[in-house]
């Protein structure tokens, strides 16, 4: 199988490397003089938290695709995109099961047990826990969560204006609280829209893992704040929405890695390090 995958890299490029997450290089052809082990080690650890599986990233002569959640591609060199696409397509249809049997590591992730989401909004008559999950979970626990999440806004002139993501301590339940803060549009409530909030509660001993991975909670977050927004005009059956919230954030695999930078910063400090 790696020979195989090394006979299509070297049919298009004649520097490449196959390497794992762990910094472990399977198979390569590279000149460590020019472009040794330690650069890549530095590159993939900016990558790692940001690439999906299947993306591709080019910066200059260097192109990186992530074929699994473990194994990752690295060419030095010019080589069209067509071309690549191809490739790269070829090697994912006919290997990327056995890559994957072979070299992810599953274990190695850590997952984090979730123990409620809940969507809240700042209503004329103040904070409201409008739903939340499990449906087991203490109301007036939902309640405090509630206000205390959108309490955060109570000093800031122009409320929840700025979508944006925070961290709050619940003693009493032992977690910490994960609060993504945005706006829900209506021409009858104060000021035009609404205050509103989705806290997540995880046991307040996996804060460490949560915020060296805030960014994977914090897209899951904005992708349900979407779907919250379109509910709110049409059907409002947020039951639906939390329970696929839920569950993409089961499905999340959070890596003991600390990150370097964020995705916006991710392409300038590969560019750097290609220098080197």
């Amino acid at each position: 199988m790696i020979i195989k995958i090394s006979k299509i890299l070297n049919s298009i490029c004649s520097q490449w490397a196959l390497i794992l997450s762990n910094g472990k290089i399977i198979e390569t052809s590279l000149d460590d003089k020019n472009f040794g082990r330690i650069k890549i080690l530095r590159i993939l650890k900016t990558v790692i938290n940001d690439m999906e599986i299947g993306s591709v990233i080019i910066v200059r002569n260097l192109i990186i695709f992530r074929l699994t959640f473990d194994f990752f591609i690295f060419l030095v060199g010019e080589v069209p995109r067509t071309v690549l696409k191809n490739k790269f397509n070829e090697i994912s249809a006919a290997y990327k099961a056995d890559i994957m049997y072979k070299f992810d590591k599953k274990k190695r992730t850590k997952k984090v047990k979730i123990n409620s989401v809940i969507f809240s909004m700042a209503l004329d008559e103040g904070p409201v826990p409008i739903y939340y999950l499990p449906e087991d979970f203490d109301d007036n626990d939902a309640f405090k969560i509630s206000m205390k999440s959108l309490l955060l806004l109570s000093v800031e002139s122009s409320g929840a204006s700025s979508e944006m993501i925070s961290f709050q301590p619940y003693i009493d339940l032992n977690s910490l609280g994960i609060v993504y803060l945005f706006q829900i549009i209506d021409s009858k409530a104060r000021g035009g829209a609404y205050d509103s909030a989705i806290t997540v509660l995880v046991n307040y001993k996996y804060r460490g893992v949560i915020y060296e991975n805030y960014d994977l909670v914090e897209k899951t977050l904005r992708d349900a704040k979407e779907r919250f927004i379109e509910e709110y005009n049409s059907g409002k059956d947020y039951k639906r929405i939390i329970e696929t919230t839920l569950e993409n954030l089961d499905n999340v695999s959070f890596e003991n890695v600390k990150r370097e930078d964020i995705k916006t910063e991710m392409i300038e400090q590969v560019k750097k390090l290609a220098k080197l």
